[in-house]
Formats: C-alpha cells, structure tokens, sequence
C-alpha cells in the first residue's frame, strides 16, 4: 500500500470557500428575490410621467415636453445608484404628504413597468417614486417607493442626486 507523500489541505479548503460563497450568495438572492442584487441600482429609472409639485402647484411633464427628456435622463443618473444596504426606517405620513400639497418641493415619478432595483433587500416592484426636493425630509437623498397610488414605509437612498438638483436648478424649478 502506498502512502501519499503530501498531505492535500487546499482543495478541501477551496471548495470549502466556494460552497460558503455560493451560499450566503443564494440566501441573499433568494430574500431579495433579485439574482442580480450585487449591482446595487435601477435596470432602467426612467419614468414615462413627472410630476412636480412646488408650494402647492402642479406640473405634470410627459415625452414632448420641452424639460421631460433632460429631467427623465437626470432621474435615471440619480435614482439608478443607490447607497444603502438596507430600507431606511422612515415613511411618508398623511400629515407629511398633506405638508406637500401646500409647502415644499417634490418629485413624482410614474412608470409603465414596475422599477427594477438590484440591491441586496427586497423592495418590491415599484411603479412609482416620490422625491422630497425641499421640506420635509429632503437633503438626505432618500426616495420613497409605491404602487397603485400608495406610499410604502421605507426609504432608499441615491448615491448621488447632483444630476437631479444640478437639472432642476437649469429648469427653474427650483433655486
């Protein structure tokens, strides 16, 4: 009988490393119910309507509109990188959405398809955003998620909203 001259430890090792991966990789997967959830952003952010609601008044942008293309394009730079690992533990109130009838700067998005995020937490499928540009939670680049004309709990966060302010400042929108 022939003993083996060396004792083996890598391979075992390495498998070892790569079945631990493969793991925490689908569990993860599986929970955010995205294989894609290492990207960390938006297939495609950029919405079909946008309303913007300033101190109270409406205006609504569609394909056509002089602004939709560069402010479209702006959403989808910031909205399409996210900074966070995990929702953030705030909602939109009624008292905070009646806030925004009269005072304040928003953003809403509309979109035909559901928004798909890759991140590494489930947020369901998005056919609307909502972004706080002055007053209440604003300057904290977060967004907030919905469907069917509700808001869900739970903020997300832009990794960089200047395309968005830098466009909006350009449009007149805001100051």
């Amino acid at each position: 009988m022939k003993h083996p001259s060396q004792i083996r430890i890598w391979e075992p090792l390495l498998a070892f490393l790569l079945i631990s991966v493969g793991i925490v990789y689908a569990i993860v997967a599986f929970n955010a119910q995205d294989w894609l959830w290492f990207q960390s952003g938006a297939t495609d952010a950029r919405p079909s309507r946008i309303v913007i609601v300033n101190q109270g008044k409406r205006t609504t942008l569609q394909p056509g509109h002089v602004a939709f293309a560069q402010l479209s394009e702006a959403v989808h730079a910031s909205v399409g990188k996210v900074a966070n690992t995990s929702l953030i533990d705030i909602g939109l109130s009624d008292e905070s959405l009646a806030y925004f009838e009269d005072e304040g700067v928003l953003l809403e998005l509309y979109y035909d398809q559901p928004v798909a995020f890759h991140v590494p937490f489930r947020v369901g499928k998005p056919t609307q955003l909502l972004i706080p540009i002055e007053g209440r939670h604003a300057g904290h680049n977060y967004f907030f998620r919905g469907a069917n004309g509700e808001w869900w709990f739970g903020a997300m966060r832009m990794a960089d909203s200047t395309p968005l302010y830098t466009t909006l400042q350009e449009l007149g929108y805001i100051e």
